[in-house]
């Protein structure tokens, strides 16, 4: 018997479907590239915002019209669509053979007459991978569905973080990010995340780590010092701050404003090190004047360690507290605005990048190859950010000294040098 995966959306869901693999192979099922040879596939949906739930539906219409072409196939719907859609029993779900949501792998184990008294471990290759440190969030922001998707934030147990940290180096990982809906909230007697981080990069030296998706709100200012006492802890800031009006941040219910963000800012500036920060930004939030947006564009172009900006329109989000307000208020920005305050933000990124190509031409660096022929650099975060593609091919997963000889945004060439 032969099972695909389909996973949608973030890293932190890549961890769940290599969860759901070793539980499928615990069983006995072997994994097949192709759905067309397999008996099962099971799609890990995302569902965060509505283009993510759009994508899903799409990809499960897809199964479902797979599972009709043959008989005996079998659909396993998991992850946050249906974490978020609750099944009411109003009927469209009578192709789907399970349910289960967001990393339940114990009603698959369940379903599949696995033993799920054990903890199950992660199966998957690769020169990246993933290690997910919690679960949920408690921040309550107003425009987010992740609470209700997966409930509030809770750590998991430093032993288990590091038996899947050893796991993923014995499995091949070059690069291991760390990931969490709100990693600085982590901490287990006393040990915090930077703690936590360092003594990942102490275990494994030979390893890289990336820290991802730090709310500022529980920013790890030690991290910065450890940038520089650990050279494979890499020097990239994942920064959601989402705004820098400090009255959207209050109606966004980010709980602090604009002079949380440029201490911030200003401590990352003044590492000792070289940092990249990635921002995620939301624009045509309700209420957003045209001040609110300048604002914002300002602050993304005043500081030299910002590198990439990930920016999304708001989308009216059924069951935040946004959705309802907004509709109340009516004052929603108009959907033609929204798109040119994006546009507007994407040429800041452009002059990031450009700052960064002066930079970053004619350096040699060190580069993790992803592949025969690309990898990426310590400042960009693999499947997102920047591509190095090598004038040469090189070994797979190792890293790679290489001068950059061209550099244009996120596209970056470099000749290995040895």
């Amino acid at each position: 018997m032969k099972y695909h995966i389909v996973s949608l959306g973030c890293p932190k869901n890549k961890v769940d479907s290599e969860r759901f693999a070793w539980v499928m192979e615990s069983a006995g099922w072997k994994y097949s590239e192709e759905p067309e040879k397999s008996d099962l596939v099971l799609l890990n949906t995302c569902a965060f915002i509505a283009p993510a739930t759009e994508e899903s539906l799409e990809y499960l219409s897809d199964i479902i019209y797979w599972k009709k072409a043959r008989p005996g196939r079998k659909i396993v719907l998991a992850g946050c669509l249906p974490g978020r859609y609750r099944d009411d029993g109003s009927g469209g779900m009578e192709d789907i053979d399970l349910v289960i949501g967001p990393g339940d792998w114990r009603k698959l184990s369940s379903w599949l007459g696995v033993a799920s008294d054990v903890t199950a471990q992660v199966v998957g290759s690769g020169s990246y991978r993933y290690l997910k440190i919690a679960t949920g969030c408690s921040n309550g922001c107003a425009f987010c569905t992740i609470p209700a998707i997966r409930g509030k934030f809770v750590p998991d147990r430093m032993d288990a973080i590091l038996r899947d940290s050893d796991l993923l180096v014995q499995q091949g990982a070059g690069e291991i990010g760390v990931v969490a809906q709100d990693s600085g909230s982590w901490q287990e007697d006393g040990t915090d995340i930077t703690s936590l981080v360092e003594t990942l990069a102490a275990r494994h030296p030979e390893t890289w780590w990336r820290l991802y998706y730090l709310h500022p709100l529980h920013f790890p200012y030690r991290m910065l010092d450890a940038f520089s006492k650990y050279s494979n802890i890499l020097p990239y800031v994942d920064l959601p701050i989402q705004h820098a009006s400090s009255s959207i941040l209050d109606r966004m219910g980010r709980r602090h404003g604009v002079k949380t963000l440029e201490t911030i800012m200003e401590k990352i500036e003044r590492s000792a090190v070289e940092v990249a920060v990635r921002y995620t930004v939301i624009t045509g939030y309700p209420g957003e004047t045209d001040s609110d947006f300048k604002l914002l564009r300002d602050f993304l172009g005043r500081y030299p360690s910002g590198r990439h900006i990930a920016a999304f329109s708001w989308y009216p989000e059924e069951g935040t507290r946004e959705y309802s307000r907004a509709i109340a208020m009516g004052d929603a920005v108009n959907d033609s605005v929204a798109s040119e305050r994006l546009a507007a933000l994407s040429a800041v990124g452009d002059a990031l990048y450009a700052d960064w190509d002066n930079r970053l031409d004619g350096r040699e660096l060190s580069i993790l190859a992803d592949d025969t022929h690309s990898g990426h650099t310590v400042w960009d975060a693999p499947e997102v950010d920047a591509v190095v593609s090598f004038t040469k091919s090189v070994e797979s997963g190792s890293v790679v000294k290489a001068r950059v000889v061209e550099s244009s945004g996120a596209v970056i060439v470099a000749e290995p040098v040895r």
